[in-house]
């Protein structure tokens, strides 16, 4: 039976969402056609990168998870450099030439940003060679940058993940990704990009799949917009929450709006906002099945399971049309509003709750084909195999 390895910064089973998650769903859809070897580090914490798992091997799901010890947590001296790289990020209309860094300085951000595992690396430099194939997740960090470099064949692939953000601008990464033997992309929109910043849109799209099984709605006494991930900045929860309490003060109603996952804002309850924390999953697809639409509120995603689950469940999105990925799924799908700004949030809002029953019954059937037409895990580990047999060929 062929080996092959998974290359991911973080693994464990309390993280649900991200990298993490698609790593994990391409180890347990491979596992038994292949032996997986899912190759990672003792951090959890991607904030810190501090060593908080045991170095050494785990046996999950019939999938052997080996976890390397991280050489230095994330400091100021990283935060610094993320600073001014934003600070030219942030003004590069204005600038053409705002990315000024030489290639040296570029690596060395990858490396301050971590994780940095030589251990890992050298693991990828003296035993690559037993893979037939090895796929790294995401383009971002030194376990993917340094440990294609580290490989001794062309037997990988990259699983990108891409955003448009700053450090997917490097001319170092675009080296790296015009130079992977197969990109394996989650979406038109996200290989659109890789044609813009890196100079190439080969390879397939391969995609993640979605859990497609119907729920029984939650029944709550109030309708509520429901919202599920990691609850920071970064996501547009902040922005969200805040025009959700203006769009309550200017049209008072029972309305509430509900978010799970792990409260970064700390976010207290008010009498129209509640954060569940981390829930079941099953309670999560009950909760999806029962909201009057998934709102999606972060600029940057290159898949978003959270809203194909939601869709999955009948339940339309609002998203954030500044992210291309999102605004596709729901012109694609024609289920769901596009927002991008408060202004338009609050009239998206008023659309949904302004839906009839047989409105509703269209955009729920509409919303639940186009995932299970596109995300199906059939369909998906299909694609996933020939890509890692045409790998494993190479």
């Amino acid at each position: 039976m062929k080996r092959i390895a998974i290359v991911v910064p973080r693994c464990h089973e309390k993280l649900v969402g991200g990298a993490e998650a698609h790593a994990w769903q391409y180890a347990t859809m491979l596992n038994g056609d292949y032996e997986v070897d899912l190759l990672t580090t003792t951090a959890s914490d991607y904030v810190t990168w501090a060593n908080d798992l045991p170095v050494g091997d785990e046996l999950r799901e019939g999938v052997r998870i080996h976890r390397f010890q991280v050489a230095r947590e994330r400091g100021g001296y990283f935060h610094d450099l993320h600073r001014r790289l934003l600070t030219r990020f942030e003004a590069r209309q204005d600038n053409p030439g705002w990315l000024d860094w030489s290639d040296a300085l570029q690596e060395e951000f990858i490396r301050a940003q971590g994780p940095d595992s030589p251990h890992l690396i050298e693991h990828l430099a003296t035993h690559g060679a037993r893979y037939a194939a090895v796929l790294f997740v995401t383009y971002l960090y030194p376990t993917t940058y340094a440990g294609t470099l580290a490989l001794g064949h062309r037997r990988w692939g990259l699983i990108p993940t891409l955003h448009d953000e700053a450090a997917g601008y490097f001319d170092i990464i675009a080296g790296m990704a015009r130079n992977a033997p197969r990109i394996l992309w989650n979406t038109p929109a996200e290989r659109q990009l890789g044609a813009r910043l890196w100079g190439t849109d080969a390879g397939p799209i391969v995609a993640m799949a979605v859990a497609t099984e119907r729920f029984p709605a939650h029944v709550q006494e109030r309708p509520y917009l429901l919202y599920c991930g990691r609850i920071d900045a970064h996501k547009g929860c902040a922005m969200l929450i805040e025009a959700f309490e203006d769009y309550k003060r200017h049209k008072p109603s029972n309305l509430q709006l509900l978010l799970t996952g792990a409260n970064h804002l700390g976010i207290k309850d008010s009498a129209h906002v509640r954060c569940l924390g981390f829930v079941e999953e099953q309670h999560k697809f009950e909760l999806m099945a029962g909201a009057l639409a998934f709102v999606h509120p972060s600029a940057n995603e290159s898949l978003s399971i959270v809203l194909l689950e939601a869709m999955a469940q009948g339940t339309p999105g609002i998203v954030n049309g500044q992210c291309e990925v999102l605004a596709d799924h729901v012109k694609d799908s024609g289920s769901g509003w596009i927002f991008h700004d408060p202004a338009q949030l609050h009239a998206a809002i008023d659309a949904a709750l302004a839906r009839d029953p047989e409105q509703r019954a269209q955009q729920a059937a509409r919303a639940r084909a186009y995932v299970v037409n596109n995300y199906d895990w059939a369909a998906v580990r299909a694609r996933l195999i020939a890509e890692v047999e045409a790998l494993a060929a190479s």
